[in-house]
């Protein structure tokens, strides 16, 4: 269990600390500071607050504190924080630095000692093709693309929030979508509207930050946290054009720098600038914004922003975009395999290869699971993947996640298949099927689907010894034995004239 080192001011009013003889922080575990301070009139505004922590090796990361009211869910308070996760073990110092003489110039120690978190989830450029956890472990995503107004104060109780998480992280899905700014849907209902300001989404004091808004979104990435689950968080829903026309340039910042310094210690994060961006903003914003967060993020989450349907991405070879955000308003397989086939010739051919990841399609309801089905797999052996955007009618959006439980079982299914397989050897190569689609490394494992049963060929030429075949059925994840594969051309019949999947490794 981390330890955590509160600093407490003393009578004379200056913030005086005492390390413990002995304190003991978990690698890749969350390290809080507490300090006080209350001569401001505007907290977020004329405290600057951060500290530079130093690893056992000598290398330094700048973190930025952040105004907490009461440290305990009160808006109203004098307490500032700085969290920081170590990746390293050994011993650490920190020092801080602030145009408040209380908060200049603490400093201390801790021991950061052995554990089995996973660390951050980050883009890696020896793996770019998939984003990994900081341990090496494989993230491959799969989970919903809806509701936009999760985070809405009059949408859902916080207690519903955590059930409906509660569901997916059960039902195998380990990523949620979610807006930090939304106007709601069609003109905009109060209760959906969601603001990180003061005053509102119709008024906002964008010189305030809503720390009710906060205080509930810390909960939600607590409670994600403890699923191991992933907030895709999306600084901007599409329809705020008035806010972003409104809001200016330092105030936008003041709010990215805060989000940072408050949740950038999370390790399972995906930012997100913008939803359908062209709508409100041009591509000179977004690359500013993305590397605004890549210099303010000391663990370097990925960051990507949301297109208009296009089977091509906006910031091909930028250095400051570390997975795609596509929507592309089909659903048919063949549609969907190209789709993720471009995308990743595309990032290949601009010198930076990324992770392809089509996070909106034509909206499903429950009863199109099998459709789900089908494009799920056909990006996945395109070499992406995907999260599903569950939408029964168009608006309200529903928190009733069960409603698609099918189309999350069906994707359970497939995520067990992929994260047993070796991805980031793999590419997709459709040459080696006479129909369907192929994942593979050649020789070694392939990945064939077919949207359809009956029978084909699969192209094992480049096999040195003789494979193992196994049926994947999509609908059960039941595997059936389809014997051992020598080096050539090898024929194959599917069970039944659904869609199938065929396993060799």
């Amino acid at each position: 269990m981390k330890k955590l080192w509160f600093c407490l001011p003393v009578f004379l009013g200056l913030a005086a600390c005492t390390a413990p003889e002995k304190m003991e922080v978990e690698r890749w575990g969350r390290f809080e500071l507490v300090y006080h301070e209350s001569a401001w009139s505007n907290p977020f505004r004329e405290v600057k607050l951060e500290a530079i922590f130093t690893s056992p090796s000598g290398h330094e990361f700048q973190v930025e504190g952040f105004y907490d009211g009461d440290g305990a869910g009160g808006v109203k308070g004098d307490v500032f924080k700085i969290r920081f996760s170590p990746g390293e073990t050994g011993r650490w110092s920190w020092r801080t630095s602030s145009g408040s003489a209380k908060l200049d110039g603490q400093q201390g120690e801790f021991e950061c000692v052995p554990s089995d978190r996973r660390g951050p989830l980050t883009y890696t450029p020896d793996r770019p093709r998939y984003l990994h956890w900081a341990s090496g472990e494989i993230f491959f995503e799969s989970g919903p693309n809806d509701p936009e107004c999760f985070l809405a104060n009059g949408f859902l109780t916080q207690e519903q929030r955590f059930k409906a998480l509660d569901y997916l992280a059960g039902a195998g899905c380990n990523i949620l979508y979610m807006g930090m700014v939304n106007a709601g849907p069609g003109d905009g209902d109060p209760e959906m509207k969601v603001t990180p300001w003061t005053g509102g989404f119709d008024k906002p004091n964008f010189e305030d930050i809503c720390l009710l808004f906060m205080n509930r979104l810390n909960g939600v990435l607590d409670h994600m946290d403890s699923l191991g689950m992933v907030a895709h968080l999306v600084f901007y829903l599409d329809d705020c054009c008035e806010i972003s026309k409104a809001i200016t340039p330092d105030q936008e910042e003041m709010l990215f720098h805060y989000l940072v310094a408050r949740f950038g210690s999370y390790p399972g994060i995906v930012w997100n600038l913008a939803e359908e961006y062209e709508e409100c903003f041009d591509s000179a914003w977004c690359a500013s914004r993305a590397a605004l967060l890549h210099r303010l993020d000391p663990l370097q989450h990925p960051v990507t922003v949301h297109q208009l349907s296009s089977d091509t991405f906006a910031f091909p070879g930028s250095p400051d975009f570390d997975l795609t955000a596509t929507q592309y308003n089909f659903t048919d397989p063949d549609s969907m395999n190209k789709t993720a086939l471009k995308l990743r010739a595309q990032l290949e051919s601009a010198g930076r290869p990324m992770p392809v990841s089509i996070i909106e399609w034509t909206p499903f309801s429950p009863e199109q699971a099998g459709e789900a089905r089908k494009g799920i797999w056909a990006i996945a052996t395109g070499g992406g993947t995907y999260q599903i955007f569950n939408k029964r009618d168009l608006e309200p959006m529903s928190a009733d996640f069960a409603q698609w439980q099918e189309c999350w079982r069906y994707a359970a299914i497939l995520k067990s298949v992929m994260e047993k397989l070796p991805l980031d050897d793999m590419a997709p190569d459709n040459r080696l099927v006479s129909r369907g689609y192929c994942l593979a490394t050649p020789g070694k494992a392939y990945l064939a689907y077919l949207p359809t049963g009956g029978n084909f060929t699969l192209d094992v030429e480049s096999a040195k010894e003789s494979l193992e075949a196994v049926w994947i059925d999509p609908r059960t994840g039941e595997r059936t034995g389809a014997g051992m594969v020598k080096a050539g051309q090898a024929s194959f019949e599917t069970p039944s004239d659904q869609d199938w999947a065929l396993l060799l490794k």
